[in-house]
Parts: structure tokens; C-alpha cells; sequence
């Protein structure tokens, strides 16, 4: 582990986010049942693949922690977040159908994917960029079984490009709003002794990525896999999701 790494507080902070959110995946394939109970193709491959390595990037990243970071009590922290985050993961939480449902992993694994990889760009040490490359893999394989699974019940769903849309801005904002801040709250009052950097602020975190972000970013991808799902065709569809687009880069950017 390169001590660059140790020292510097994005690369804690991203880290540990990762492993609290990636280790609570098993609440929220709990509260998916009611929507995919009479789908045991989607229920079997949600408990088996995708649960199993969403857990294995929790085991991960959580060691990555340990070594990197000693000091500081992982445990203590992920209690105080999981207490608040577990009520955001019950079922009235979720979206009104299966296929919006699917939508919104769709953004989530989107924004996990090129998070990951902005992170392995970013980061002078190899060990914690393997990591990340690692997990940006899973992340796209994840994020296409969800894809075909969105299309298949758009089908028979028929909701409107402007409701998709709105589940695509929406869960984007709730990414950065609650997981993530959820994530950073407990962080810096659960170190054992002193952290080797300044704490930051939650603002100081999102100026941080959002600078990060802005050199290693690939949002154009990013872009192409959040509204490949749509299946956008005339240009006024387009329209609408270039403004949406916007939006959501916008959401993460501002602070830069």
C-alpha cells in the first residue's frame, strides 16, 4: 500500500464509502422481494450473483480500510450509518413499479462504475486501483443485467419517458444526498487516535471529488449507459435527455 494513500483523505473517504454501501446491499435485496416475488429468474440471480459479489465489494474494500487506515473503527462508524441508512431501504422507499425499480439500479451501478474507475485514474497507489478496477467490472456486469431487465418490463409497463427520466435525475440526487452523505456522516468522530490528514467537511469531500472528478471522469460513458435504457428516439426525446443529463452532471460537478 503506498503511503500516498494513507495520507490522503479522498482516497479514505471513497474507500469507506464503498465499503459501508456495498456491505448493506443484503437490506436492499430483502425489500425487492414484494416487487420480483413472481420472478424467480430476477429473485434467483439478485441472490445469488448479484447479492454474493455486492458483499464480497463490501469484504474488500472494508480490508483495504484495515490495512490502510488502522486507527480507525470501522465498525463503530458503519453501526452509527447503517441505523440511519436501513429505513431508506424498505420497500414504501422503493419505486412504484418493478421496471422503474430496475431504472434506478441502473443509475446506481452507473454512477458506482465510473465512480470506481474515476478513483483508480486518480489514485497513485496500485493496490487500491486494482481494487477499483476490480470492482468497476462487476459493476458494469451488474448494471446490463439490470439494463435488459428494465427493458423487458418497459414493455409491459409503458411508463412514460418523462416519468423514466425523473427516476433517472431522482435517484441520481439521492445518490449524492443520502447514500453518500449517509455514508460520510460518521466518518471523521471514529478514529481511534488522530487521522494522518485534516478531516473534511462534507462540502470539502464533494469540492474534492467533484475536482477529481472533472480529470478523471468518463462522463460521456457515463452519459451512454444512464439513458441507454430509455431507448430515446425522436429529437425531442433527445432533447429531454440532454437536459437531464445536465442535471445530473450538474449534481455532482457543482462543487468543483
Amino acid at each position: 500500500m503506498s503511503t500516498s494513500a494513507r495520507n490522503d483523505p479522498l482516497s479514505f473517504y471513497a474507500c469507506t464509502i464503498a465499503s459501508f454501501l456495498e456491505g448493506s446491499v443484503s437490506t436492499y435485496v430483502e425489500n425487492l422481494h414484494p416487487l420480483f416475488a413472481k420472478d424467480a429468474e430476477t429473485e434467483r440471480w439478485l441472490r445469488d450473483t448479484w447479492l454474493p459479489e455486492e458483499e464480497e465489494h463490501g469484504r474488500l474494500t472494508r480490508a483495504y480500510v484495515a490495512s490502510a487506515w488502522p486507527d480507525f473503527d470501522w465498525q463503530s462508524a458503519y453501526g452509527i450509518f447503517f441505523d440511519q441508512y436501513k429505513p431508506q431501504c424498505t420497500s414504501p422507499k422503493l419505486r412504484p413499479t418493478a421496471g422503474l425499480e430496475a431504472l434506478a439500479r441502473c443509475v446506481t451501478e452507473t454512477e458506482a462504475t465510473m465512480m470506481y474507475r474515476c478513483i483508480a485514474s486518480y489514485t497513485p497507489d496500485s493496490c487500491l486501483r486494482n481494487l477499483f478496477e476490480r470492482l468497476s467490472k462487476d459493476e458494469i456486469r451488474h448494471y446490463r443485467y439490470f439494463r435488459a431487465l428494465h427493458e423487458r418490463l418497459q414493455q409491459r409497463e409503458d411508463v412514460s419517458l418523462l416519468r423514466r427520466l425523473q427516476t433517472v435525475v431522482e435517484r441520481s440526487r439521492l445518490v449524492r444526498d443520502e447514500d453518500i452523505a449517509l455514508a460520510f456522516a460518521p466518518m471523521n468522530n471514529a478514529w481511534r487516535g488522530a487521522p494522518p490528514f485534516e478531516p473534511w467537511t462534507y462540502h470539502d469531500f464533494l469540492k474534492a471529488a467533484a475536482m477529481a472528478m472533472k480529470l478523471h471522469f468518463p462522463f460521456r460513458q457515463a452519459r451512454r449507459m444512464l439513458f441507454r435504457p430509455l431507448q430515446i428516439g425522436g429529437p425531442l426525446e433527445w432533447l429531454a435527455a440532454l437536459v437531464a443529463s445536465a442535471v445530473v452532471a450538474r449534481l455532482f460537478t457543482r462543487y468543483a
